[in-house]
């Protein structure tokens, strides 16, 4: 497929998308912000009017309108795009600041082509915010000249407002811009704007290709010899505004690219001028050109900068801060101690903000220089750099300053006289918040140590309470086994004589008799298994676990059966007699274990879970025959375990036949009201 059938294709292809591909500048210029957002496609054909190789900003004109591309860093060309160069830009809209913009995808040059015409404007139209990025021509006096931002920058005044020039500076220029200061000139180039974050315009400059775009035509007025003039001299009453002067002094400082700092027996001043001087600080230098209205002490804007004789010994001037100001305190070169508050670091400078006889204000150190060490505030610096004047009164005269700045030369001219004392507001603070931070931890350690000792008094208390309650449980044992359990041993003698006496005789009397053995042979067992349980301390001590250990091991291995109790999960202890009462079925279950089962082993389990509490207890004995025993009259070890199981609210399950042993098994169902708080466990 040829290349001008992939053309028409993808046209094709566009306009049956619906994309459409915008190749007026007009329409891009006249685009709402919102729609510009939306990144439309353009294609335009236009000339070059303007482009700054290291800026990246390019004016073109479609011999309509011109509009600005904005060419990325990686799309920028070895070789600057020419004046009159024609070009075909692809790729879309940005909103821009304060028109839209182009943002290239491809430029494609076209070779040579015609300017478009620079239209005559006065001041007022030249300010009509619609006139950006157009070709212009203005008429103006050159009012001066530096070097700054790969830039040269003409000053003009147009009309009596003061417009700056610029057009890019790589090479050695052709021709010297300072000889055009005070030239009447006719200036070519394009509109430019200052504009804010709102879109707003806040200013006008004038993108300009080169020096030939200025075309003298007039010159100022000229003198057989040109006048030497003191610095406090320039502009007096009976001084023209453009003539010609020389001005002689010892250069205090120098500025490359725009100029230098003079001073003489009658004051200081600025001289400036884009000339690359070779001067020194302390060199004898005379300068000519014409003098400029600046605020608190005219200036020159020089034609001529020459070394008149070798460097000397500066000596500045002590500055009051304190004193009300003068003009001979103008561009001098001054020295004065300050408190250091804080470092600002910009783009163009280092900023000390400092302050000196209760004023607050700036001594700057311009990039690339920097302060040699980071200062605390605090510290007293003595600053030596030129002082310049700052009101923001509307009658600007020395005594109306409001304030004061500092241009500082080199990071010498920052000394250190005194370090922050240590006890300084600052770490006043922080032995403040220290102090705070401690009381609040002697507050938190106070109340620690009271809620500890409340609640080792409890538990001091509650142990004094278990050992009167155990001491009461071994008397009443103790009372039991002398009284109950003698008395019931009495009867059961008596009984027995009976039923000796009676040898069968009677049978009626005989079974009843026999009943009330048992029933008393029952009585004995309890009371016995309560005085056990009365004299134990591992059940209040250290929990179920190990009461069963202690109190139920001795029922197994004196029937010679092998016991062991195996624990599931974490105990925790019961509210109330729950304990107890799985203590005594347990007991009753391993008795009954120990009578009839003939065993060899009674294994005990106890599994612990957030809800439930589980006991199994099993025989590998003969068995027995749970119905026949649940039916057997008398039979009170089975029924008892039932009722505690009742008590306790749980589900007892007792699974035996004859020959393969018996296996006792209770759930009880846990909420926390039945669990009692901890107890200490020994």
């Amino acid at each position: 497929m040829s290349a001008l059938r992939l053309i028409v294709f993808l046209s094709l292809a566009l306009s049956a998308a619906g994309v459409e591909t915008i190749s007026s500048i007009r329409v891009i210029r006249e685009m709402a912000p919102n729609k510009a957002r939306e990144h439309p496609s353009v294609k335009i054909e236009a000339v070059t009017t303007f482009y700054h190789p290291d800026w990246g900003v390019l004016f073109v004109h479609d011999g309509t309108e011109g509009i600005c591309v904005g060419v990325p860093e990686e799309k920028r060309p070895t070789k600057p795009y020419a004046q009159g160069m024609r070009l075909e830009v692809t790729g879309e809209v940005s909103e821009g600041e304060f028109l839209p913009v182009v943002i290239p995808k491809m430029i494609q040059e076209n070779g040579a082509g015609g300017l478009p015409a620079h239209l005559p404007v006065g001041v007022e139209e030249l300010f009509q915010p619609a006139m950006d990025s157009q070709p212009v021509e203005v008429v103006a006096v050159v009012k001066g000249t530096s070097f700054m931002d790969q830039s040269l920058v003409v000053d003009l005044q147009i009309d009596g407002w003061l417009v700056r020039s610029l057009m890019p500076q790589r090479e050695p220029l052709s021709k010297l811009p300072w000889q055009l200061l005070e030239r009447r000139v006719k200036v070519r180039g394009v509109a430019g704007t200052h504009f804010n974050d709102q879109r707003q315009m806040s200013g006008r400059l004038l993108f300009v290709h080169g020096l030939d775009a200025f075309e003298i035509i007039e010159e100022p007025k000229t003198t057989a010899q040109v006048p030497r003039v003191p610095i406090n001299g320039l502009l007096r009453v009976d001084s023209p505004l453009r003539e010609r002067v020389r001005v002689r002094g010892q250069a205090t400082h120098v500025v490359e690219g725009r100029g230098l700092y003079l001073r003489d027996a009658g004051g200081s001043m600025f001289v400036q001028t884009a000339q690359p001087v070779g001067i020194q600080r302390g060199d004898e230098v005379e300068a000519e050109g014409y003098p400029v209205v600046t605020a608190f002490r005219p200036s020159l804007s020089a034609v001529d900068v020459k070394k008149v004789g070798d460097g000397a010994v500066l000596t500045p001037v002590a500055f009051r801060a304190a004193a009300q100001r003068n003009s001979a305190e103008q561009c001098e070169l001054v020295t004065l101690n300050a408190e250091f508050l804080e470092l600002n670091r910009g783009r163009e400078a280092s900023t000390l903000i400092c302050r000196a006889g209760g004023q607050v204000f700036d001594a700057m150190l311009s990039y690339p220089s920097v302060p040699s060490e980071e200062f605390e505030p605090g510290t007293t610096l003595r600053l030596t750099g030129i002082c310049e004047l700052v009101t923001d009164r509307p009658l600007v005269i020395p005594r109306n300053a409001t304030s004061f700045r500092i241009l500082l030369r080199e990071p010498g001219d920052i000394a250190v006289i005194a370090r922050p004392p240590w006890w300084n507001e600052r770490h006043a603070l922080w032995v403040l918040g220290g102090v705070v931070a401690l009381a609040v931890m002697i507050a938190a350690w106070a109340l620690a140590l009271q809620f500890i000792v409340a609640r080792q008094s409890k538990m001091i208390q509650q142990q004094a309470q278990q050992h009167a309650t155990l001491e009461e449980r071994q008397r009443i044992a103790r009372d039991l086994h002398d009284t109950l359990e003698q008395e019931l041993v009495g009867v059961n003698m008596l009984l027995d004589s009976t039923f000796k006496k009676l040898n069968g005789g009677n049978h009626d009397a005989t079974e009843t008799l026999d009943l009330a053995r048992r029933l008393l042979r029952r009585a004995r067992e309890d009371s016995r298994s309560t005085i056990r349980e009365l004299r134990s301390v591992a059940l209040e001590q250290r929990g179920l676990p190990a009461a069963m250990e202690e109190l139920l091991k001795p029922l197994a291995t004196a029937a010679g059966a092998d016991f062991r109790v195996v624990v599931n999960g974490t105990p925790f202890r019961l509210a109330g007699t729950m304990e107890t009462n799985f203590l005594r079925l347990a007991q009753e279950a391993v008795a009954n274990a120990r009578k009839h089962s003939q065993g060899k082993n009674i294994n005990l389990r106890l599994d612990y879970e957030p809800e439930r509490i589980c006991l199994e207890i099993c025989d590998d004995g003969r068995g027995f025959d749970l119905e026949a025993a649940s039916a057997e009259a008398g039979h009170f070890g089975l029924s008892g375990m039932r009722e505690r199981a009742e008590k306790l609210g749980g589900q007892l399950r007792i699974e035996s036949r004859p020959g393969f042993g018996t296996r006792v098994y209770l759930e009880v169902q846990i909420n926390p009201s039945r669990v009692a708080p901890a107890k200490p466990l020994s």
